[in-house]
C-alpha cells in the first residue's frame, strides 16, 4: 500500500550530510551560489562542519566531483553548482547537457541524490540574477531542493 505523502515536505536540514561540488570558474557569481547554499542549509539546521565543499576549475568538472562525494557513502545528498553562460558557440549546450545527464546518472548508480544547480544563461545579466538574486538566488533553491530530496530518501 502506498502511503500518502506531504504536500510539503518541511524544510528541516537537521542531521542531514551535504556534500557540494561547486565551480570557481566565474567567481562573483559561483561564490554567490556556494554561500547562499551553505546560508540556507545551515538555516535550515544542518551542520556545516558536516558539509564538505569540493572546489573545481569549471562545471564540467563537477560531475566528477560529485560523483566523489557521492561514491564515499558520507552524504544524504550531493549538490553540484556553477555558472554557465552562453557564448557565440554551443559550448555552453553541451557542457550543461554533459554535466545535467553526469549528476543524473551519479544519482542513479549511487542511489545518492544529485541536485543539478547549475545556472545556465544567455548572458551575464541573466546570470546575475539567478545567482546574486534577493528574490531567487539558485544557490538556496538548490540547497532547498537537496533538503527535501535527503528527507524524502531517509523516508523511504
Amino acid at each position: 500500500m502506498l502511503r500518502a505523502q506531504k504536500s510539503k515536505t518541511e524544510l528541516s536540514a537537521t542531521g542531514l550530510r551535504f556534500g557540494i561540488a561547486a565551480a570557481r570558474y566565474n567567481p562573483e557569481l559561483a561564490d554567490s551560489l556556494v554561500e547562499n547554499c551553505l546560508a540556507t542549509l545551515e538555516a535550515a539546521g544542518a551542520d556545516l562542519r558536516r558539509t564538505q565543499v569540493i572546489r573545481v576549475p569549471g562545471s564540467f568538472e563537477v560531475t566528477v566531483a560529485a560523483a566523489k562525494l557521492a561514491k564515499s557513502g558520507r552524504y544524504d545528498c550531493v549538490i553540484g553548482l556553477g555558472v554557465l553562460l552562453q557564448g557565440e558557440t554551443s559550448h555552453a549546450e553541451h557542457i550543461a547537457g554533459a554535466v545535467a545527464h553526469g549528476l543524473t546518472d551519479i544519482a542513479i548508480t549511487t542511489g545518492v541524490p544529485t541536485i543539478f544547480g547549475i545556472v545556465t544563461a544567455n548572458n551575464l545579466r541573466q546570470a546575475r540574477v539567478r545567482c546574486l538574486g534577493k528574490t531567487y538566488n539558485r544557490g538556496r533553491e538548490a540547497a532547498r531542493t537537496a533538503i527535501e530530496m535527503a528527507r524524502t530518501w531517509t523516508n523511504l
